[in-house]
């Protein structure tokens, strides 16, 4: 029960609002978890559930977020990792201009590097890879950046409160890189605005 209520966003919220029909959420908790106690001490398990305590030790949590920014046309090229990749992608590196506020993020795992760049940087990336290496190009991206304050880093839940209040909007996020105090949330075009609104929300509550 506890996990269904508190990795659901939409639910906890809702409960803490009470906007949530305690036993309509019985029921759905029943069949999604197959709960073996009786529904009327589940009925009653979630009554005594703290969730407006819950709910509130993210509330306020926005007020960390110290900048917000968005910027469109953004590309993510994975790349299947190599000997030569990491040369190449330095020397890629040094020609993106910083100081225009151009995007370029390098995330590295054991089988692929997935590139995150501006559109008008894709053809330059192409043409020093090897096309053989380049695993998949995501078009229509944007990225939707975020600075905060210092305590965050040691406050617990604060980047759960930020997925979770663009999961309430309905919103699939592509990649997330975070390099403290920055951080990028990679979604489609469509829901740019409608993912930093949401974050803005956020930022505004206290």
């Amino acid at each position: 029960m506890r996990e269904t209520i508190e990795k659901d966003a939409v639910i906890l919220n809702g409960l803490a609002r009470e906007l949530i029909n305690v036993r309509a959420l019985a029921r759905y908790i029943q069949v999604q978890e197959r709960e073996q106690v009786t529904f009327e001490a589940l009925v009653a398990a979630i009554r005594r559930y703290p969730v407006k305590e819950t709910a509130a030790r993210s509330k306020g949590m926005g007020k960390l977020i110290t900048k917000l920014g968005m910027r469109n046309k953004i590309v993510e090229v994975t790349i299947r990792t190599g000997p030569e990749i990491p040369a190449l992608l330095g020397e890629f590196s040094e020609g993106v201009d910083w100081t225009r506020g151009e995007v370029l993020s390098i995330v590295s795992g054991p089988k692929n590097v997935r590139v995150v760049i501006d559109s008008k940087n894709v053809d330059k990336l192409m043409k020093m890879i090897p096309k053989k290496e380049i695993l998949g190009v995501v078009h229509s991206l944007a990225a939707v950046s975020f600075n905060y304050a210092d305590p965050a880093i040691d406050t617990p839940g604060f980047l759960a409160t930020m997925f979770d209040a663009i999961a309430m909007e309905g919103i699939n996020i592509a990649d997330f890189i975070e390099s403290p105090p920055d951080g990028m949330f990679v979604v489609a075009e469509r829901d740019a605005l409608r993912t930093y609104q949401a974050l803005e929300r956020l930022s505004n509550e206290r």
